[in-house]
């Protein structure tokens, strides 16, 4: 007998399929943020990223997904990655601890303050590294994607402001990007994109670029501090000085930096061929203020990579005075 079109529709709704498979969305809203550390996917001493490049260390098993240090202290949430039940977490880590202690101090708890859920499919997720007195769930909770479960911050083995995400199925730990045992993978040129157990929304993000400049500014130089903490640069103050960060240079990259006057006059340049890989650099050109200030108007700063010939990643920041 056939069904008339209505009641076969109602059937199919009602009829069983198989269940949707497991996807992740990021760990954070991501604006202003990019992939510091990837996964090592060397077995041996010399520790390799996706793409045979710099940006992981040795024995790193997930992904860090860095933000600025001001955005971090304003306060960023980290979020369920999926639907899941939280099957444990750990707060009351000092925020810093690492440059008190050491990581041999840390022995231990070197995700700091975390949170692990577990989602279907046998897979779970491991959130690391949240502010002290931050985290807002309790093992058995149930959590939706999304769902905010504490601050990033800098508790545990870290030293700047992230989240680490650590995936497993069934217990093993796998390479995030491709879902594939962590044991098994293997790096490329050219990665293959992120698998279909991440959300399309996570896909562009989580996509490999290699060499980005990730934050900058105009700042009066503090002997002994990173960049991030130098106070921001006054008409007035003792120097004015450009400076930015950049993630994942590699040996032979030409690095430079350039301060610009409001006039388009270059006040200050430098240049840095790469020795060797990095995961992260830091570099910046200045000078001590003139009798009587810097002049009204706005400063521009530009940084380039230089990679054969070509820039390959560039970023441009402006203030006025």
């Amino acid at each position: 007998m056939t069904l008339p079109p209505f009641f076969a529709f109602l059937l199919a709704l009602g009829a069983p399929g198989a269940a949707a498979a497991q996807t992740f969305g990021l760990p954070l809203d991501c604006k202003g943020c990019l992939v510091q550390n990837y996964a090592d996917i060397d077995p041996g001493p010399q520790a390799r990223d996706p793409a045979c490049g710099p940006l992981t260390y040795e024995g790193h098993d997930g992904l860090d997904f860095r933000v600025t240090a001001a955005a971090a202290a304003a306060g960023v949430p980290v979020l369920a990655p999926a639907d899941g039940v939280v099957r444990a977490v750990r707060d009351g880590q000092a925020d810093g601890a690492l440059g008190v202690v050491g990581r041999a101090g840390l022995r231990g708890v070197e995700c700091g303050n975390g949170v692990v859920i577990d989602h279907q499919d046998g897979w779970s997720s491991q959130l690391c590294h949240m502010r002290n007195g931050s985290v807002r769930v309790a093992p058995g909770a149930k959590v939706s994607a999304g769902q905010p479960l504490g601050l990033i911050g800098l508790s545990g083995a870290t030293e700047f402001p992230h989240v680490h995400l650590t995936l497993r199925r069934a217990g093993v730990v796998v390479e995030p990007l491709s879902g594939t045992p962590l044991a098994q993978a293997a790096c490329a040129a050219t990665p293959a994109p992120p698998g279909a157990h991440w959300a399309a929304s996570a896909r562009q993000t989580l996509t490999y670029k290699g060499a980005q400049w990730f934050v900058s500014g105009f700042a009066a130089p503090v002997a002994g501090a990173e960049p991030e903490a130098w106070p921001r640069a006054a008409a007035q103050g003792p120097a004015l000085t450009f400076w930015s960060l950049i993630v994942g240079p590699r040996a032979g990259d030409i690095l430079r930096v350039r301060l610009i006057g409001p006039d388009g006059a270059v006040i200050a340049e430098t240049a840095r061929t790469q020795t060797k890989d990095q995961a992260q650099a830091w570099l910046y050109a200045g000078k001590k203020t003139p009798a009587g200030g810097w002049a009204k108007g706005r400063y521009r700063g530009e940084a380039v990579l230089e990679r054969g010939g070509k820039a390959v990643a560039r970023r441009d920041d402006t203030m006025t005075f």
